[in-house]
């Protein structure tokens, strides 16, 4: 998994915000396994108990409640992520702004001006993703499918097992892809260094060249931006391909456990009210897996970001 250690030594200065994420981001998995058991129950009583309105209408507020906490839950998750991210974005820009001073204009003259600017804008703002999104979403695609795993397996262990077998491809899809979508991500931020490098001092030369009427400028221009338009393009084919590859396998996954219930529920096997929790329950065991496919794009991007940002505030010159 993309995990950058100096990315991660910057949480420790926000490890509340951080630790109030998780803490969140766990809660609302637990009241996910809690709501899926009061809809089956509900659902059994009416139309296999034949109980009416008044009967269940106790049960009905209790779902009620757990669904407005639900949605408490991730508004405080989304806010403390976001600050998380924020403060982070923040000391580094700090850090970055006071070693570009510390190392003084002997240094800046070696190093093209655009680069800094794309880093100190683009290249740290790209970092929000990876604090608010990835980062936390990584630490809940293990807690959550495993506190799922915990409560399915003493109710029913064959779902539990086909479970714990098929949970292990949407990560091994998620690395497969990763590595050629990593080397697309290296090769863009490169290129987008370049250009904005290059389009900043053409920026500050424009006076110059206008004099010497100079006019293959915007030709070079329109080149590096159609290159960097190119390997945009084939990251995003690649993210779209890796989306579709772990929605197939969360989708078949979940066919399979979905069939074997419904075969032992026919046979009278299995308890409806059971078979309909689980059948609840199991979409909400991938989600967190396909979640963290869909910031997989972010941790790269990342992890590509920060090489260049801590060579930069760890050089000692």
């Amino acid at each position: 998994m993309n995990i950058d250690r100096e990315l991660l030594r910057q949480v420790r200065f926000s490890v509340a915000k951080f630790i109030i994420t998780l803490i969140s981001g766990l809660l609302g998995g637990i009241f996910i396994i809690i709501q899926a058991y009061l809809v089956s129950t509900i659902i059994s009583k009416v139309f296999i108990n034949g109980q009416n309105l008044a009967e269940v209408m106790s049960l009905l507020q209790w779902l009620m409640g757990v669904i407005l906490v639900r949605a408490a839950i991730l508004f405080i998750q989304q806010v403390s992520s976001r600050q998380l991210a924020v403060e982070i974005k923040s000391r580094l820009r700090k850090s970055l702004y006071e070693k570009i001073l510390k190392l003084g204009p002997v240094y800046s003259q070696e190093k093209q001006s655009g680069e800094f600017s794309t880093l100190a804008m683009q290249g740290i703002e790209s970092l929000d993703a990876y604090f608010s999104q990835y980062l936390p979403q990584l630490v809940l695609a293990v807690a959550i499918p495993f506190t799922i795993l915990a409560t399915v397996f003493p109710m029913d262990s064959l779902s539990a097992t086909i479970l714990l077998l098929t949970a292990p491809l949407i990560p091994i899809f998620m690395i497969l892809i990763g590595k050629s979508a990593e080397q697309m991500t290296k090769r863009q931020w490169n290129m987008l260094s370049r250009l904005g490098a290059y389009f900043l001092d053409t920026i500050q030369g424009l006076t110059t060249l206008k004099i010497y009427n100079s006019k293959n400028e915007r030709e070079k221009i329109s080149s590096a931006s159609e290159k960097y338009r190119q390997i945009t393009l084939n990251i995003l084919r690649i993210t779209f391909l890796s989306a579709f590859a772990l929605e197939a396998v969360a989708t078949l996954s979940t066919a399979i456990v979905a069939v074997q219930i419904g075969i032992r529920l026919l046979n009278d096997q299995l308890p409806y009210q059971q078979a309909l929790f689980l059948l609840v329950l199991i979409p909400d065991f991938y989600l967190p897996l396909r979640t963290l496919g869909l910031r997989f794009h972010a941790g790269i991007t990342g992890t590509t970001v920060s090489k260049q940002l801590f060579e930069l505030l760890n050089s000692p010159f």
